[in-house]
């Protein structure tokens, strides 16, 4: 169905405590169908600007192709009152009284609303899942299931969530400050304690309806790891894209266009019943990089087969394991400024950690592959280290690197621990973010293990010096997961 003219009013929706938010709704001009027009909540991202109307360009999409569409601004966001609680549990009260208030007041079928929207949108389409039972079905984009590693992910106090969430120009109840708080306290339990509630990860049995997850290979504060785990979890109809788009990421037109196509496809079949076809193609759709060519799986295997690369004391990467004792490296943490610490890396967002902190890395390179190389799955280095203090960090980073000696990432991870004995040797499994990626012939693999990160993860600030091992007793490799 195709409405060449719909009407577009603004009106404020009631709360459960009073406080009034910011509400548009779209409904086509012409006579609905029997039962009322299938319907489309969309909710917006968390931000300094964020509101409904960086939802109203898609909401114009949605209501041309046949639908009535609601946007809102979250309260505390916007011209909404109230006070965020930052995906707390008032937001999801508003949530159900949102999904009622359309049921009641809206000309719209109540057995075919969709929810829809990205980042903190995409965890209100969780929500709706969850805590809406009158919800036909979902489309969460770029949004974290696992809300514990969002704020400490693998050891690390996250550095999007606290530069970007707990940074935002929000109408907030208070939690970003209490965040940093816990953060420089040490109570870093604390904070994925607060945060794990919020979880979609911990409903994905509950969830009933049909969902379609959307997210982004190289979405920067959220990689994907956590959404391929919730998408193995729902019981339900369920499909999966993981490609172009996210939180910085990179971006395709093409790419785009495929992406919006499937969603607009979901929505089709489940609100207005039309034979898209959605539901006969594998339930993943993913794009390979670094090009935007689509595959379509059924499933990211579990157990893949595997290609390991021993680190050697060279600075090689190569499929034998070392034979014979060898030289350790050393990857050191040496403050330059030691007056320069978390506390001030939280308050100017890490602007001056180049500066106060050196950066130490050693680097490992391959051999030219002879044959294209296809890696699906999550790329873990297994690093034999000997700390010589509890606080230990340690990053690595995966490129491809090609015949003119040009390096792309390709994926990275990190690990630390603050419960290290110094002078005991260690194992750390260091897992990258889950990614698709087609090494060409003639390409190679550079894996980077340095102390820090910045882009990704707050450093630790005290001197130490960690000891990274490659040699026959204490072998350090990569494993990489093969398509």
């Amino acid at each position: 169905m195709s409405i060449a003219s719909f009407t577009e009013s603004q009106t404020w929706l009631v709360m459960n405590d009073g406080v009034r938010l910011d509400a548009s709704v779209l409904l086509p001009s012409v006579a609905g169908p029997d039962g009322g027009w299938p319907a489309v909540l969309l909710v917006h991202g968390h931000g300094d600007t964020g509101c409904k109307v960086s939802c109203l360009p898609r909401a114009r999409h949605l209501v041309a192709r046949g639908y009535a569409v609601v946007a809102y601004s979250v309260r505390g966001q916007g011209a909404s009152e109230g006070l965020s609680f930052h995906m707390g549990p008032r937001e999801i009260f508003d949530l159900q009284d949102v999904v009622a208030w359309m049921l009641h007041s809206c000309p719209i079928d109540p057995a075919r609303l969709a929810v829809c929207g990205s980042s903190q949108g995409g965890w209100h389409a969780y929500m709706a899942a969850i805590h809406c039972p009158q919800v036909a079905t979902v489309v969460p984009e770029n949004i974290f299931t696992d809300f514990a590693s969002f704020v400490v992910r693998d050891g690390c106090l996250n550095r999007w969530f606290f530069t970007r969430t707990m940074r935002r120009r929000i109408m907030t109840a208070g939690f970003q400050e209490l965040a940093r708080q816990w953060a420089l306290a040490g109570e870093w339990d604390l904070l994925r304690a607060w945060m794990q509630e919020r979880s979609p990860l911990n409903f994905a049995e509950r969830i009933r309806c049909p969902v379609f997850i959307v997210h982004g290979w190289h979405d920067v504060g959220m990689p994907p790891n956590d959404v391929v785990e919730m998408f193995a979890r729902l019981q339900v109809d369920k499909k999966l894209y993981l490609g172009a788009g996210g939180h910085d990421g990179v971006e395709d037109e093409s790419a785009k266009a495929l992406r919006e196509g499937l969603v607009d496809r979901w929505l089709d079949h489940w609100l207005q019943g039309k034979d898209t076809g959605i539901l006969a193609e594998a339930p993943m759709t993913l794009a390979c990089r670094p090009g935007w060519d689509h595959v379509s799986l059924a499933s990211i295997p579990a157990e893949p087969a595997q290609q390991v690369l021993y680190l050697r004391v060279d600075g090689r990467l190569r499929s034998a394991a070392p034979e014979t004792p060898t030289l350790p490296s050393n990857i050191n943490n040496f403050p330059l400024d030691p007056a320069y610490g978390l506390a001030q890396a939280l308050r100017d967002d890490m602007a001056g950690v180049p500066a106060a902190l050196a950066r130490e890395e050693v680097v490992f390179d391959s051999d030219p592959v002879e044959a294209e190389l296809s890696i699906l799955g999550a790329p873990a280095a297994r690093l034999h280290i000997l700390p010589n203090r509890a606080d230990v960090q340690v990053h690595v980073e995966l490129y491809d690197v090609d015949p003119d000696g040009e390096a792309s990432l390709i994926t990275r991870g990190h690990l630390g621990t603050r419960t290290a004995i110094a002078g005991r040797h260690l194992m750390f499994e260091v897992a990258a973010g889950t990614i698709h990626h087609r090494l060409a012939t003639g390409h190679s693999l550079r894996l980077v293990v340095a102390n820090y990160n910045t882009t990704f993860a707050y450093p630790f600030f005290s001197h130490s010096c960690t000891r990274l091992f490659h040699d026959q007793e204490r072998p350090s490799y990569l494993t990489l997961p093969l398509a």
